[in-house]
C-alpha cells in the first residue's frame, strides 16, 4: 500500500504521514520545503504552478496511487472586506483550492488504476465562517467542499472514493495566536483545541481498506463547536 501526502511536511499532513507509515504504507510527502525531522520520502512541488504538479506525477515512482491526502493550506488574519487585497486573496486561493484541483487532475490516472481513496483537509470555516481567518480562507475552503462533492459523483464509476475532513482550530504552526485564541478555547464544548493526531486518525480511516462505502462525505472534527446532520 502507498500514500501520497501533499502538504505533508508539517501539521496535520505530517502527522498523517506518521500514521500511514506506522500502518505499513509506503509514504511520500510533498511540499515546497523538506522537513528534516521526518524520514519519509520527499518530493518537491509548488501546487500553485501546474507545470510543477505535472512534473511531480512524472517523477513519482508509484505506478498507481492507493491513498492521496491533500493537506496543503494557507491562511490570513481576518479583516474587513473593505481591506480586501487581490494579491493576498490569490495566494490563499491558489494554495488551498487551485492546488487541489491541479493535484486531482494529474493524480486521476494513477488513482483509477488502484481504485484509490482521497481525503481533502478542509475546515469548519467552510461551514460557518472563520473566527480568526479572513474571508479569503473561508471562500477557498468552501470551494473545496464543492470540489469533493462534484468529483465523488464523477469518479464513482471508477471506484475512486473522495472525502473531506472538517477540523476546527488545530494546534499547528498555521494557527494565528492572539487574545481571541484563549476566548475561543473557552467556548469549545470540550474546552480544548484539536490535535493534529485527532484529524490524522480520521484521514487514515477514510483512506484505509476499512472504508468501503463512504464517498462524497465529510467528518466534522471540532469538539462539539458545530453540529451537523
Amino acid at each position: 500500500m502507498n500514500c501520497l501526502i501533499i502538504g505533508g511536511t508539517s501539521g496535520i499532513g505530517l502527522e498523517a504521514a506518521r500514521i500511514f507509515k506506522q500502518k505499513g504504507y509506503e509514504v511520500v510527502i510533498c511540499g515546497r520545503r523538506k522537513n528534516r525531522k521526518t524520514d519519509c520520502n520527499f518530493l518537491k512541488v509548488d501546487v500553485t504552478k501546474e507545470a510543477s504538479v505535472k512534473k511531480l506525477f512524472k517523477n513519482i515512482s508509484f505506478n498507481k496511487i492507493e491513498s492521496l491526502v491533500y493537506s496543503a493550506g494557507q491562511t490570513i488574519l481576518k479583516k474587513k472586506i473593505t481591506k480586501f487585497n487581490y494579491k493576498k486573496y490569490k495566494n490563499i486561493h491558489d494554495v488551498n483550492l487551485l492546488g487541489a484541483i491541479y493535484i486531482l487532475k494529474y493524480s486521476y490516472k494513477k488513482l483509477k488504476k488502484a481504485k484509490g481513496k482521497v481525503t481533502i483537509v478542509n475546515s469548519m470555516a467552510s461551514k460557518k465562517s472563520s473566527l480568526l481567518s479572513g474571508l479569503e480562507y473561508t471562500v477557498s475552503k468552501a470551494g473545496l467542499s464543492g470540489l469533493v462533492k462534484h468529483l465523488s459523483l464523477e469518479w464513482a464509476k471508477d471506484k475512486i472514493f473522495i472525502n473531506s475532513v472538517y477540523p476546527s482550530m488545530t494546534q499547528t504552526r498555521m494557527l494565528p495566536m492572539n487574545q481571541d485564541y484563549k476566548k475561543i478555547i473557552k467556548s469549545i464544548p470540550l474546552k480544548k483545541l484539536a490535535l493534529p493526531s485527532d484529524v490524522a486518525k480520521a484521514i487514515y480511516f477514510l483512506n484505509s481498506e476499512d472504508n468501503q462505502y463512504i464517498t462524497g462525505a465529510g467528518i466534522d472534527i471540532n469538539g462539539g463547536q458545530y453540529l451537523s446532520g
